[in-house]
């Protein structure tokens, strides 16, 4: 926009807040005008932690051989950045902790019990949520509407008694759209929208279960900056009501911007653990 246009107008939620003369400013002038606030306010204040350990992995080694022997906790309303290199076995690592890729050696432990979920269903069971990198080909059903990806993780909710209506996936879904903030009727499809609000559908379905640990593998990636920071606000509501977040990133930026700790992989192994403070430095 800045190097092919002669003006600008900037829209945020519908309506038309900025109209620029000339595209000659500052992006950061555009971008703080697209959020609504200054870029200095892009990452929401952090609370801090409990000292209670909720989550717990110790000497976790993956069955593909993309990471071994990994050892960290995360706190009740902390929330633990895992950064690193593509090719770290970030992403695997957090696979492997939430059920979804196996596991070839050591524990994953949940108020100080074993649990090492085997399966996806065993990591929810327990209240561990994954929101995946890939949210159109792992996190949601492009073709179905927002209310049914919404409903799908939420069946026991929308449907105790095993009968399913239109009317109750509609109520259910329609109070999650509100509550994250996503632009969209639920009766819309998926693949009508912007990738924002489709990350936004992702994280809503699982929120909707209350998780005790979510896990979020690159949350913002291929969004625009108004998103990233609702999904930012949303991270840190998270930890602010005591649930415990993890977050992948490849960005290095976010990952600082929002982690209360910060674990370094590399060629997978965990080459250090920082607090917020030594990682700025």
């Amino acid at each position: 926009i800045k190097q092919i246009a002669d003006r600008i107008v900037v829209m945020r939620d519908g309506a038309k807040v900025e109209e620029m003369d000339s595209a000659d400013v500052p992006v950061r002038t555009i971008v703080e005008a697209m959020v609504g606030r200054s870029m200095d306010q892009l990452f929401p204040p952090l609370a801090t932690p409990t000292r209670e350990t909720i989550l717990e992995v110790s000497n976790l080694t993956g069955h593909s051989g993309k990471f071994s022997d990994v050892n960290f906790t995360v706190n009740k309303g902390e929330i633990f950045g895992i950064a690193g290199l593509v090719g770290a076995g970030r992403t695997e690592l957090v696979r492997a902790i939430t059920g979804v890729d196996p596991i070839a050696g050591g524990q994953v432990l949940l108020d100080g019990q074993r649990i090492t979920p085997r399966r996806p269903q065993d990591a929810i069971r327990h209240g561990i949520v994954l929101v995946p990198e890939d949210r159109k080909l792992q996190g949601l059903i492009l073709p179905h509407s927002i209310a049914e990806n919404i409903a799908y993780a939420n069946m026991s909710e929308v449907a105790p008694s095993g009968w399913v209506t239109q009317a109750k996936v509609r109520s259910f879904a329609s109070c999650n759209i509100t509550k994250f903030g996503v632009k969209g009727a639920g009766h819309q499809n998926a693949d009508e929208m912007s990738g924002g609000n489709q990350q936004k559908v992702v994280i809503a379905k699982w929120l909707a279960r209350q998780p005790r640990v979510v896990v979020l593998d690159e949350p913002t990636r291929g969004i625009d900056v108004g998103a990233r920071s609702a999904i930012y606000d949303i991270i840190v509501g998270l930890a602010k009501e005591g649930v415990s977040v993890i977050v992948v990133s490849s960005d290095l930026e976010e990952v600082l911007g929002v982690s209360n700790r910060v674990m370094v992989m590399a060629q997978g192994k965990q080459t250090g653990i920082l607090s917020r403070e030594d990682a700025h430095d």
